[in-house]
């Protein structure tokens, strides 16, 4: 008896262990308590099955398992039947891990028309590199010396970042924008906050929103100074606190929020974790076992995520618009005025070119879901208040695609969006115009 106990143990043990680590390497996750728990949940079972196969039980367990294997054998081959038989029209892909710029330069140069021509070149994606680095070089040694900081304020992390090159600068953590008239010329201020799609790390300094805009602005006042307070992976949270913490903003001054990407869920406001990390353990133990090609998982997968990944997305929606409201406040208490205003992304087109369908389908299903739950709940907050604006439709009748993802724009994007912006400044009356202009 003891010796079948201890040979079943020791056999289900043997391909449990192995399989644990794989299993969570595959679901990213380094927690030795879960290796632990992992481990039981599969070794005992294992181990149970091994010990009846010692005894008189064997033949019905046997028979009980290889019934089994062959039912989720026979539904797994019809889901693949099922799957080779429909077009894909949608993202197959699992994780959150897939937000970055992964279009190749032909192709993004192609769809964008070539607009404008003389921008995506081998020396400023040359630059781009180096810029990207030297920001995490300094980020990097910032943590070292001072440790993490809040995901709320994580702007601090990035305060004293700089860079300077040919195509790309950056000044104290915030982007440059060109065409700004001297400083002491400068007696309002356009504040754009937002999150990587401010940031505009895609293009050079010309090219940003904020760049564009100051081009728009200044035929009407050259004492009117943009200012990019984007960063990449800051929340409409994050850029509140810095907004009220940097003390900056000041009467007459306009503070414009462009929000909604990095405010749907898929980035926790109160870890800064992505919420693919927060899910219960067995949604991710799915997607790992989806990602690795087994359709009866990722049919499962499908049912399940969507109600957990939904927390996330209305966690994140009551935070940024107890943040945005908290922005608008403090501007009215300074005597400046605000705009919140509802990005676009891929996932709010109308219609989408074969190019855009090509490129939905390289990102997360799970982004996508967050995305369209956030957003239904955002489009109808921007219409109850004044200084809410919906900007989800201004890439609908695009001359060509402005994707580079899901969410970042290529020159053209920005310029759309800058002159977005602009219409509202001035429908508002938040220009101040010169007379001699």
């Amino acid at each position: 008896m003891l010796l079948k106990v201890a040979i079943a143990i020791l056999l289900a043990f043997v391909i449990a262990i192995p399989l644990t680590f794989w299993l969570l390497k595959k679901v990213r996750i380094k927690a030795k308590v879960r290796h632990v728990q992992v481990s039981l949940a599969l070794g005992l079972p294992a181990a149970l099955f091994t010990y009846f196969l010692q005894t008189s039980f064997a033949l019905p367990v046997i028979v009980a398992t290889i019934s089994f294997a062959l039912v989720i054998a026979a539904i797994e081959l019809t889901l693949r039947r099922i799957v080779a038989s429909v077009p894909s029209t949608s993202a197959r892909t699992f994780g959150m891990h897939r937000t970055g710029a992964s279009v190749p330069l032909d192709e993004a140069q192609n769809a964008s028309g070539y607009y404008p021509y003389d921008y995506f070149t081998e020396e400023f994606k040359a630059e781009l590199h180096l810029f990207s680095k030297s920001r995490q070089r300094q980020l990097k040694t910032y943590i070292e010396l001072n440790g993490r900081v809040p995901s709320q304020k994580s702007y601090l992390a990035f305060k004293d970042i700089s860079f300077q090159g040919m195509y790309c600068s950056m000044t104290d953590g915030i982007r440059g924008t060109t065409d700004t008239p001297p400083l002491s010329f400068v007696d309002q201020n356009i504040f754009l906050f937002g999150g990587s799609t401010i940031f505009c790390v895609e293009v050079p300094d010309r090219l940003t929103i904020s760049s564009f805009l100051q081009r728009l602005i200044t035929p009407l006042s050259n004492s009117i100074g943009v200012m990019n307070y984007g960063m990449t992976g800051a929340t409409a949270v994050d850029r509140t606190q810095m907004l009220m913490d940097s003390g900056e903003i000041k009467r007459g001054d306009a503070a414009v929020f462009y929000f909604g990407d990095n405010d749907s869920g898929w980035i926790d406001h109160r870890t800064g974790k992505l919420s693919q990390q927060l899910v219960p353990f067995y949604i991710r133990t799915l997607r790992g076992l989806a990602d690795f090609g087994l359709e009866i998982a990722r049919w499962i997968y499908g049912e399940f995520a969507p109600r957990s990944f939904r927390k996330f997305s209305n966690l994140a929606v009551a935070d940024t618009i107890s943040a945005l409201n908290e922005a608008h406040e403090y501007c009215l208490s300074k005597g400046a005025h605000m705009i919140a205003v509802l990005q676009s992304n891929l996932y709010t087109l109308k219609t989408k070119s074969e190019y855009e369908k090509r490129l939905e389908i390289r990102f997360s299903q799970d982004i996508k879901t967050l995305v369209i739950d956030a957003y239904g709940q955002y489009e109808a907050w921007v219409k109850e208040f004044l200084f809410g604006v919906s900007a989800t439709h201004i890439f609908n009748n695009a001359p060509s695609s402005v994707f580079l993802d899901w969410a970042h724009v290529n020159a053209r994007g920005n310029e759309l969006i800058a002159k977005f912006i602009f219409e509202e400044l001035k429908k508002r009356k938040l220009i101040s115009v010169d007379e001699e202009v």
